[in-house]
């Protein structure tokens, strides 16, 4: 029947909406780990910062990077000058465990530096812990090294263009001064000089600064100052390429491939909005030896302006902010800025980076150029994001919004952020703040929830009464197509009125997927457990049997490396909810093709509680309690709401007698409902349409 067929296509039609939603969230493949990180990672001073240069035991050769419009002339006896030795300062926190609450530091971070390339060897997080429960601390950056040795590292300089010849620093060794220290942070410095026929040509000098920034303040920050010097007597056209950062590694336990590159753009007005754009690591890894465009300069937007770059995971980034010669942002001298996969091997991810590529511009005599950057290495942190102005005006909280998916408003799913993370305040735990969230939230759409279901058993026995008139219409008007219609319309089946059965289910959808992403996007919650049980971290799975080795599914190939409970309680309590909603009664005057519509309908019942137990199997234990919880109280829920219909149709009082025409409505104790607003509107629709006269056709 009309009526059945346009409620049931609506109900496959929202689960497999659904099904497709977290598909795409979830089906990615698990990124491979990431490669054995060599000895240059560990720290070897294990001091302070002016402990000294430590030298570095391994080396290797950067890929050579250049502007598409450059190429070296054969004609040029260019030299860079190299140091001797391999050297390796050290930044920031002066140990790679956590910091005394005592004696707290004023460094977010941890730095090894590299000579070769004048880079960052590896980047720790002074705040986060690499392990729940271990003293290492998180590293975001770090060296990753091909087979054939090449070593890349983060936030190197590439290559310098010198009228015409391309000459790769990336490998090269600059000189190395100490780690300095004064009342506003640290300082190192690193130089290298290049030579033409044996006559200074250009001095590079590399300026790294890491302030002092109390973890109150929410600052992560790096500033890059790279001086070019023109030594020669002769006027030079200079193009530099660098890179932002290397090695950032998945999130553990992410089924999602969630490494990504993340971009913003300026379009060059004053007041204009920075306009942040995204694409996973996996987009580069489609044809790893090509550059994936981010920016480049346009007729069409002659005026926009590459703000910043970053390369990051869920929770931490790098965020590489290029600024004007004179530290102003949005700056007009980058011509080219791709996501580059520097070894151009698809099985490989880990060296993934943002190459950005700089116009050619000519510096007198004895006259220096000045390339400045601000770099962000640390947590997403949706609070400093807002609080501080450079981070505001740059719009880095695109940065954590842009995970918030199509399917919500991004308002809506901060303003959940900001209930979890009150609620945690309050019960000082992420898991039971999950659970009273999700009640809270249950209990805000009962109401809703069961104005829906009521209506939708009404339906189905109104339906059930007009069976036999409906089939005895369509046998006696099957050759009348419009009076069959205008017949139809006079048994008051109002098809908007169906669809409005299904509003409280759209009206949630938003709330549910807010909620969902909330708990996917709240750096607060790594490394937090629930209460006393076996989940000791609520983005990582749960793990309540780890397996002394994987256990790999036959066929499928699937490995599972614990035991996960929640998942599998999840998957239970679905089924168990989706069993307990209305379901109509079986019509003896149904067509074949609706019977098997109702039996599909039978069969994803299982079939999605079986999909989601896959799909989350290894996903996060917070998002697992969430749907747990969710499924729970919804199927307590739903049994006290079928309790209700039974109650009232057994008393008689589930359908209410309608007005007839011209007599006043009954009289009621309050206003109507936004729902039993609509659905009068749809009725005086359905009645103005049935009582128009019937066109005549033309002859």
């Amino acid at each position: 029947m009309q009526g059945q067929d346009t409620l049931r296509n609506l109900t496959i039609a929202g689960a497999v909406f659904l099904t497709i939603y977290f598909v795409m969230m979830k089906v990615a493949p698990i990124p491979a780990p990431r490669p054995d990180q060599t000895d240059a990672q560990s720290d070897a001073s294990g001091g302070a910062p002016n402990a000294g240069l430590q030298p570095s035991p391994t080396s290797g050769t950067a890929p050579v990077a250049a502007s598409e419009s450059s190429r070296p002339a054969p004609d040029h006896t260019f030299t860079v000058i190299e140091a001797e030795q391999t050297l390796q300062p050290v930044m920031g926190s002066a140990t790679n465990g956590p910091t005394p609450k005592d004696a707290p530091s004023p460094y977010r971070m941890r730095l090894t530096l590299s000579n070769v390339g004048a880079s960052v060897e590896t980047a720790t997080m002074t705040d986060h812990a690499e392990k729940v429960g271990g003293d290492a601390r998180y590293t975001l950056l770090a060296p990753v090294q091909q087979l054939d040795g090449t070593i890349h590292r983060s936030l190197a300089i590439e290559t310098v263009n010198v009228d015409g010849a391309i000459l790769n620093l990336a490998d090269k060794k600059w000189n190395a001064g100490p780690v300095t220290e004064n009342e506003q942070g640290q300082t190192a410095e690193f130089w290298i000089e290049i030579q033409q026929d044996q006559q200074p040509a250009l001095k590079l000098t590399r300026r790294i600064e890491l302030p002092r920034q109390p973890q109150e303040q929410g600052q992560h920050d790096l500033h890059s100052t790279l001086r070019i010097e023109n030594l020669s007597p002769r006027p030079r056209k200079v193009l530099v390429t660098y890179r932002g950062g290397v090695g950032v590694s998945s999130t553990p336990g992410a089924r999602l491939a969630d490494r990504i590159i993340d971009w913003g753009v300026h379009d060059g007005q004053t007041d204009a909005r920075v306009e942040v754009s995204r694409n996973a690591y996996t987009e580069v890894g489609k044809d790893p030896a090509k550059p994936l465009k981010l920016f480049a300069p346009s007729q069409e937007a002659p005026d926009a302006r590459l703000s910043w770059a970053a390369t990051a995971n869920t929770y931490f980034t790098c965020t590489v902010a290029p600024l004007t010669h004179e530290g102003q942002d949005n700056p007009d001298y980058l011509t080219n800025v791709s996501a580059v996969d520097l070894d151009q091997l698809m099985e490989t991810q880990d060296d993934v980076t943002v190459r950005f590529v700089t116009r050619e511009q000519q510096l007198a005599a004895g006259e220096t150029l000045a390339l400045r950057a601000d770099v962000f290495l640390g947590e997403k942190d949706g609070v400093a994001y807002r609080d501080v102005a450079k981070y505001r005006d740059r719009n880095y909280y695109e940065q954590i919004s842009q995970g918030f998916g199509f399917c919500t408003f991004s308002w809506l799913v901060e303003l959940m952020i900001r209930l979890l993370n009150g609620l945690h305040f309050i019960v000082r735990d992420y898991g039971v703040a999950i659970i009273i969230l999700v009640l809270v939230v249950r209990l805000l759409l009962h109401p809703i929830t069961k104005k829906g279901q009521v209506n939708m058993v009404k339906m189905q026995h109104k339906m059930q009464e007009m069976a036999p008139k409906i089939e005895e219409i369509k046998k006696k008007y099957a050759n009348d197509k419009a009076r069959l219609n205008q017949e139809m319309m006079k048994l008051n089946i109002n098809p908007a009125g169906q669809i409005l059965t299904c509003l409280p289910m759209f009206i949630q959808m938003p709330i549910w997927v807010a909620l969902f992403l909330s708990l996917s996007n709240n750096i607060q919650m790594r490394h937090e457990p629930f209460l006393f049980t076996w989940v000791n971290d609520l983005t990582a799975p749960d793990a309540l049997y780890t397996f002394g080795s994987p256990i790999i599914i036959p066929l499928l190939g699937w490995s599972l490396p614990a035991f996960n409970l929640l998942p599998i309680l999840m998957a239970v309590f679905m089924y168990t909810q989706q069993k307990l909603q209305p379901k109509p009664a079986p019509n003896p005057n149904m067509t074949d093709q609706q019977r098997q519509q109702q039996d599909m309908m039978k069969m994803m019942t299982p079939m999605m509680s079986i999909m989601m137990l896959i799909f989350f199997y290894k996903g996060p234990s917070g998002l697992n309690l969430y749907i747990f919880c969710s499924s729970l109280f919804g199927t307590i829920e739903q049994h006290r709401i079928r309790k209700h219909i039974k109650e009232r149709e057994a008393a008689g009082t589930l359908h209410k007698p309608k007005p007839k025409n011209g007599d006043a409505e009954p009289k009621r104790g309050g206003k109507p409902s936004f729902i039993e607003k609509l659905q009068k509107m749809a009725d005086q629709a359905q009645k103005g349409q049935a009582q128009q006269p019937r066109r005549k056709p033309r002859p």
